[in-house]
């Protein structure tokens, strides 16, 4: 039996126990994890669990679930798990949630089993050259009883320690090496690896690494510990593998009670990496030479008499040409009936209110085929202008496609976005 089981699920999907290798034992740890969050990556049944809009990989002590993206029910896609696998990778890549370098193209023709071994293979690569460049030296203090006065004399330890040894100074000197803790985090992540990953070919090389990795003290990693990291010119090459680092440790839970059960999990908010996706997009080719700003906040209600305690509204998305302003914002989801909810609506008219003479697009997404746009319009508002627009606002609905004809992801999602953009609003610009 392999140490470790695999299971790909998608969103939203229900799994139960004594399915796929599913047990109690991983119910009742993912259990204490989803309680320690809030509820809020799972819903919990009968012994079974709700996967909800989060995606990426959660290992509970043998088996290791990855959860996947999907566009609404079953496709004729061959290898459906596979190809939306392939999705999310090069979406985190994309938004460089997962950066890929020099080995790009190799990256993405390779077959991994689950997103954490793909975060696993960039780790190791991004140590494998460090390793051939050198790992770094720092300064660092160091106290010490010695035969030699050099650095300075802690006058109270020396008397404690050496009243009868006139031969040693208790002294605090510096020192140059290679024990601090850019490396010692990188290491600590390193030794974790086959205790997470039963990949022989990633083990091997994790072996061949710990052989070249200088002796270290061991380090007490905590989110303090990365926040401490000051990156300079020469620690700058170290940044992407630190980042991993963060990623596999700060979301590693091991169970001290019992010394072998833990939870990793490596999870993505789908909401906001589509959010992201589009907007990257969008900016990439961006050829109008439109002003684009994302995430642009105002303040839409505040208590009265605590004018600091605000509510703020945020769009996705805020596009002017002209004089003119377009409001867009994505959803992970397709609409009922291809017709906004209430709560997207109000939302959008919202956005529309505050950022005067604006309009707005919601942007869904679905599984392939050309651009759909749907013009669609409130009825009724304050500043209903009469003549060419009876209406208040234009709030359109935009399916733009996740798959292009290979089952890949689309890469000119963007380009087709602009150009459906420049011709419903910014014609004339």
């Amino acid at each position: 039996m392999n140490p470790y089981n695999h299971i790909q699920v998608f969103e939203f999907e229900t799994l139960h126990v004594g399915h796929n290798g599913f047990e109690q034992e991983h119910f009742d740890a993912l259990t204490k994890y989803n309680d320690k969050y809030g509820g809020k990556f799972f819903n919990l049944g009968h012994r079974s669990i709700r996967f909800q809009h989060f995606v990426g990989v959660i290992q509970a002590n043998d088996l290791t679930i990855e959860i996947l993206p999907k566009i609404g029910k079953s496709t004729n896609i061959v290898n459906e798990k596979d190809c939306w696998q392939r999705v999310l990778i090069e979406m985190l890549r994309e938004c460089n949630w997962m950066k890929v370098h020099a080995n790009e193209k190799a990256f993405l023709q390779y077959r991994y089993n689950s997103i954490l071994e793909a975060y696993l293979d960039l780790f190791i690569n991004e140590l494998e050259t460090l390793i051939h460049q050198g790992l770094i030296k720092k300064y660092r203090q160091k106290d010490g009883n010695l035969l030699a006065l050099k650095g300075k004399l802690l006058f109270s330890r020396h008397i404690q320690q050496n009243i009868t040894h006139e031969e040693r100074f208790f002294i605090r000197h510096q020192i140059y090496d290679h024990n601090h803790p850019f490396n010692q985090v990188l290491l600590k992540a390193l030794k974790l690896i086959p205790s997470i990953c039963n990949s022989p070919a990633l083990n091997d090389r994790v072996y061949n690494l710990l052989f070249s990795f200088p002796e270290l003290e061991d380090l007490n990693v905590t989110r303090q510990t990365f926040e401490k990291l000051i990156f300079d010119r020469k620690s700058e090459a170290y940044r992407e593998a630190i980042g991993i680092a963060a990623m596999i440790l700060l979301n590693h839970r091991p169970d001290v009670m019992s010394g072998t059960n833990h939870i990793l999990a490596i999870l993505f908010d789908m909401n906001d990496l589509w959010e992201e996706f589009v907007a990257r997009q969008i900016m990439r080719f961006n050829s109008h030479k439109w002003n684009i700003i994302s995430q642009e906040e105002k303040p839409v209600w505040e208590k009265a008499l605590k004018p600091f305690s605000r509510k703020k509204i945020r769009p996705d998305l805020v596009i002017s040409a002209g004089g003119k302003k377009l409001i867009l914002d994505t959803k992970w989801k397709l609409p009922e009936d291809n017709t906004p909810s209430d709560s997207d609506l109000k939302q959008m008219f919202l956005y529309n209110e505050y950022w005067e003479e604006a309009d707005s697009v919601l942007v869904y997404p679905k599984i392939s085929g050309q651009l759909e746009y749907e013009e669609g319009q409130f009825l009724n508002g304050d500043k209903v202008q009469e003549g060419e627009r009876s209406y208040r606002h234009i709030c359109g609905i935009m399916k733009v496609s996740v798959l292009n004809d290979q089952n890949l992801l689309a890469e000119n999602l963007g380009e087709q976005i602009n150009n459906r953009i420049k011709t419903e609003f910014f014609r004339n610009d």
